[in-house]
């Protein structure tokens, strides 16, 4: 499977066997006969040596726990429940589980209920269950447990994974059973996500087994298996293979920084929001300059905002990422600022019956899309109330400074100064997150590739009330506000309009006013007569930052004379010659480029953000990481063959 591909799997088949959940395609029950609770407290957490463990010393602030097979998710919330009652232990606990046949919902709960001990947890881990998407999934439990689902194939995913394990659980079904999962490939696959004194624990004590984890730069030792199982496997990480070859590795992620806890954002727009949001609840002190005195204005000003995923007709990374983007938002957003009423897309006056065909061979579940000849409904999409949002989160942001930030300088520190060429503040940890003036900020040590979108919406009032449950599409977008009996209230918009790159910065686009061009979208719809007598009560206009390729723009900033002088022949395109790795310009970071979906982007890009800088097991596929990556633009444009002028 590409991992980029955008595939929904089947839950397996469980029946029910002596009152335990019962694989039929593997022949295997989920868990032991006697006490599968005892069994999991013998073999994983006491393999391990967890307990004892998690109250000495770490070098890290969290507990990484990575498992193969998260079958009925037994394994997890024991854990939770020992690191519950344990007194002393690290930060937060992070728990990685794969499984190529996810459960039900049902099907869960109704394991669980053999075990009243867990039921807490139980509680909470089916009130984030709800997505058979494969990949990645990133699910907060509790306020320091972290729960990493990977769907899919095992060996796969974890290729795909960006992580630092501590411990492993080595489960799912027999090797006999289920021989395609217990593979070198696997074996080798935990051995990179594995560090010198790594442990492993498995309940299998097969030759198959011993030989590959073995042969992965694991040391084993046999010892006594629970109940009727005479042995048991635990080991230890002696050396960690050689890891394959990345002849071009443009795209580094920077060391772990474990030292800071605070950080300087600029920009407080939905991503300097979100980041102050991710990196508060981690403990962080947030500072957070912009030259407004509030949160959310300038582009994030609009009042209100849209929060769906993009489905496209053929499978692509973009509609990936943002639907994996969709999802994080729905967990970071309240239900008072996220309004998740639904919204409609409408087709042309002809049903678009290609546009039908691509999307139902897709086999989108019904919960994220529903297609028919006249539309497409996204159920749980919705708008987000930006006065509602700044209020709920401006309480994340420690530190506000209003000023208009003309550079960054770094002398030992970042050094953030005004128009007046004023130091104003200083800081280690430095993220720019200014829309399209992150270009500006950033300019000394990376081009970002942005390009400048002039979009204006306008608040609208009509005579009658539209009866709208939900937003409407049809290019631009309708969004209901306030209805009455009598007459109604509307946020209707956006134009997107080029601006070149000479332009945006000097000019005052303050006076347009496009309400006419928005309201064009709406002539041919059942709308239009209504829209025609509307008044205007407000308008918004400002400038995004888009990229060419749609996709934001989030990680770590390179040196680019570096980079552009060690790759300056990477158009001769000798794909097996070396070349060193890009270097990150230390502790400096970007957040920008998120167009018009920066309020479905910005939670998942700033919880990304955080666990990149802290080392924690990263919410996005490798693949995903690359296509997201500040220096994606550079890299394309060195692969070009370069013109030269006579």
């Amino acid at each position: 499977m590409n991992p980029l591909d955008l595939k929904f799997i089947k839950p397996a088949v469980i029946t029910d066997k002596r009152g335990q959940p019962y694989a039929k395609d593997f022949d295997d029950v989920y868990f032991n006969d006697l006490n599968g609770l005892d069994e999991t407290n013998h073999v994983f957490l006491g393999g391990n040596q967890l307990l004892e463990r998690w109250g000495e010393k770490q070098q890290k602030p969290y507990f990484c726990i990575g498992e193969t097979g998260f079958g009925s998710g037994l394994n997890f919330l024991a854990t939770c429940l020992a690191w519950q009652q344990c007194p002393k232990k690290p930060a937060k606990l992070h728990f990685i589980s794969t499984e190529l046949h996810p459960m039900s919902a049902g099907d869960l709960k109704s394991a669980h209920q053999l075990f009243p001990e867990i039921k807490t947890f139980s509680q909470k881990l089916l009130a984030k269950y709800d997505s058979f998407r494969a990949g990645i999934h990133q699910l907060a439990i509790d306020e320091d447990i972290t729960l990493t689902l990977l769907l899919g194939d095992a060996t796969e995913n974890l290729k795909q994974l960006h992580a630092q394990v501590d411990a492993w659980f080595l489960d799912g079904f027999a090797p006999s059973r289920n021989p395609a999962m217990w593979s070198a490939a696997l074996f080798n696959a935990i051995a990179q996500l594995s560090e010198p004194g790594t442990t492993i624990a498995t309940y299998s004590a097969a030759a198959v087994v011993k030989k590959g984890l073995t042969q992965a730069g694991f040391k084993l030792t046999k010892q006594t298996g629970f109940g009727p199982k005479r042995d048991m496997l635990v080991g230890t990480m002696n050396e960690k293979p050689a890891q394959a070859i990345n002849r071009q590795p443009w795209h580094p992620l920077p060391k772990a920084n474990t030292q800071d806890k605070k950080v300087t954002i600029l920009g407080g727009g939905i991503a300097g929001l979100c980041l102050a949001r991710s990196f508060n609840l981690a403990g962080f002190h947030t500072t957070v300059i912009d030259q407004h005195s509030q949160p959310l204005k300038q582009a994030s000003g609009q009042g209100y905002a849209m929060v769906m995923p993009l489905i496209t007709a053929q499978k692509s990374p973009e509609a990936l990422f943002y639907l994996r983007a969709f999802e994080h938002a729905q967990q970071a957003y309240s239900e008072h600022a996220f309004h998740q009423i639904g919204i409609c897309e409408l087709f042309p006056p002809e049903p678009n019956a290609k546009r039908i065909k691509n999307n139902k061979k897709l086999s989108l579940p019904d919960s994220l899309i529903q297609v028919n000849s006249q539309n497409i409904k996204y159920p749980n999409a919705g708008y987000v109330d930006n006065q509602v949002l700044a209020a709920e989160w401006s309480s994340y942001i420690d530190q506000w400074i209003t000023a208009k930030v003309s550079c960054v300088e770094h002398h030992q520190q970042w050094q953030i100064q005004n128009e007046l060429k004023q130091t104003i503040h200083s800081c280690d940890l430095l993220i720019i997150a200014a829309g399209m003036y992150s270009q500006v900020l950033t300019q000394a040590h990376q081009d970002l590739g942005l390009t400048a979108k002039l979009g204006q919406t306008n608040q609208i009032q009509t005579n009658k009330n539209l009866k709208l449950s939900h937003v409407i599409l049809n290019q631009g977008y309708l969004i209901p506000i306030k209805q009455t009996a009598l007459t109604g209230q509307y946020l209707i918009g956006a134009t997107f309009d080029h601006l070149p790159a000479t332009s945006w910065l000097q000019s005052d686009f303050s006076e347009y006013n496009h309400l006419q061009r928005n309201l064009t979208h709406w002539q041919q719809t059942d709308y239009a007569h209504h829209l025609s007598t509307a008044t205007l009560v407000s308008k918004h206009t400002a400038i995004r930052a888009t990229t060419q390729d749609h996709l934001p723009v989030c990680g770590p900033i390179i040196n680019q004379q570096q980079f552009e002088s060690a790759y300056q022949d990477l158009h001769h395109g000798r794909h097996w010659q070396e070349y060193p790795p890009a270097e990150p310009i230390k502790n400096l970071y970007v957040m920008t480029g998120l167009g018009s979906r920066g309020f479905t982007s910005a939670p998942l890009l700033a919880d990304y953000l955080l666990s990149m800088i802290t080392g924690q097991p990263l919410p996005l596929e490798a693949d995903l990481c690359k296509i997201i990556h500040p220096n994606r633009f550079n890299f394309r444009n060195l692969k070009k063959t370069p013109t030269y002028s006579s």
